[in-house]
């Protein structure tokens, strides 16, 4: 979706795919439904949250945000945020905090700063890696 502004139902449909339990399957639509209940106290159908996921309606009530907020964990202001790019790579970053991957993200927190920032130069080689552009090759034969 970069470079086009997401709908409603792309960020509400992007909730479903990225956050889930570890390990588990997405929640179905009548568990957010349940859940969104007891955040809000305001009973909503799994075919409601359906309709909004497709589209089909586009003019949720203020709760039913709040409740679709509170259930998958980001700010209602997702729901209207400009950057939809920004949006994807929160939710992933939410989902792996929620994952077996969590412990070890967590502990980053608990370095230096300096040690924070060696993980960081790390991750980014490993990046730069995966993306096929080793550009030590290079440097070594010259050396």
């Amino acid at each position: 979706m970069r470079g086009e502004q997401m709908t409603l139902a792309d960020r509400i449909d992007l909730l479903f795919r990225t956050v889930h339990p570890a390990g588990g399957k997405p929640y179905s639509l009548e568990y957010v439904a349940s859940g969104i209940e007891k955040i809000t106290g305001e009973k909503i159908s799994a075919n409601a949250i359906w309709k909004l996921r497709k589209g089909k309606s586009a003019n949720p009530t203020k709760k039913t945000i709040e409740g679709l907020a509170g259930f998958f964990g980001v700010p209602p202001s997702y729901f209207f945020d400009e950057a939809p790019e920004r949006a994807g790579e929160e939710l992933r970053l939410l989902a792996a905090m929620r994952d077996g991957r969590g412990a070890r993200l967590r502990s980053f927190l608990d370095l230096s700063p300096a040690g924070q920032e060696m993980v960081a130069e790390l991750i980014a080689y490993a990046a730069h890696m995966e993306q096929g552009k080793d550009d030590t090759s290079d440097q070594k034969d010259t050396e």
